[in-house]
C-alpha cells in the first residue's frame, strides 16, 4: 500500500523502502547519512528506543511519535513529536524540519550538546555515583537508620532524572 502511494504521490524515485535488519556498523552509517531520522511508531506501548539514542548521538535531528523516551530527549529541541498515528502531523513535522531555513542546523546542533551524555562512560558515572549511595547506605540500613535515598532520591542518566526509591 505505501508502495503504491508513493507512485500515486510522483515521489517514487526519491523514497526506499528497506525492511532488512541492520546489524549496528550498517544502523550507524544509515543513521549518520540520514538527514533527519524519522520514527514512526505506532504502538502506544514503545517505550524506549535505541535508533532514538544512535540518530542524537550522531547529532541528527529526529522526528519521532510521542513515545515517552522521545517526548523526554526531543523536548529541548533536538526534534519534533507528533501524536501517534497521525500521518498528516509526521508530514508536517517533516516538511517544517526539511524547509525551515536554520532549522535542522539548530536541531542538529541540539541533538549534538545532548550526545555526550549517551556514551558508556557518562553513563557508568551515573550508575557508579548511584551505587556509592546505596553502598555508603549499607551499614546505616542494617541498623534500622533511614536510608539517604529516602523517600526518592534522583540521578541523571543522559537526560533522564531516574529516581530511585529505597
Amino acid at each position: 500500500m505505501l508502495v503504491a502511494r508513493t507512485w500515486a504521490n510522483g515521489v517514487a524515485p526519491s523514497v526506499t523502502f528497506d525492511a532488512a535488519y541492520r546489524d549496528l556498523p550498517s544502523l550507524t552509517r544509515l543513521v549518520q547519512d540520514a538527514t533527519v531520522v524519522v520514527l514512526p511508531y505506532d504502538s502506544q506501548d514503545q517505550v524506549t528506543s535505541g535508533v532514538l539514542v544512535d540518530a542524537l548521538a550522531a547529532g541528527r535531528p529526529v522526528v519521532a511519535t510521542a513515545f515517552p523516551h522521545a517526548v523526554e530527549l526531543l523536548s529541548s529541541g533536538a526534534g519534533i513529536v507528533v501524536p501517534h498515528r497521525d500521518a498528516t502531523a509526521l508530514g508536517a513535522a517533516l516538511r517544517h524540519v526539511l524547509t525551515e531555513p536554520g532549522l535542522r542546523a539548530s536541531m542538529a546542533r541540539e541533538a549534538a550538546r545532548l550526545a555526550p551524555a549517551f556514551g558508556w562512560p557518562a553513563v557508568a558515572r551515573q550508575y557508579a555515583a548511584l551505587a556509592d549511595l546505596l553502598i555508603a547506605d549499607g551499614p546505616k540500613l542494617n541498623q534500622g537508620a533511614e536510608p539517604t535515598l529516602s523517600p526518592v532520591s534522583t540521578f541523571q542518566h543522559g537526560r533522564r532524572l531516574v529516581r530511585v526509591a529505597p
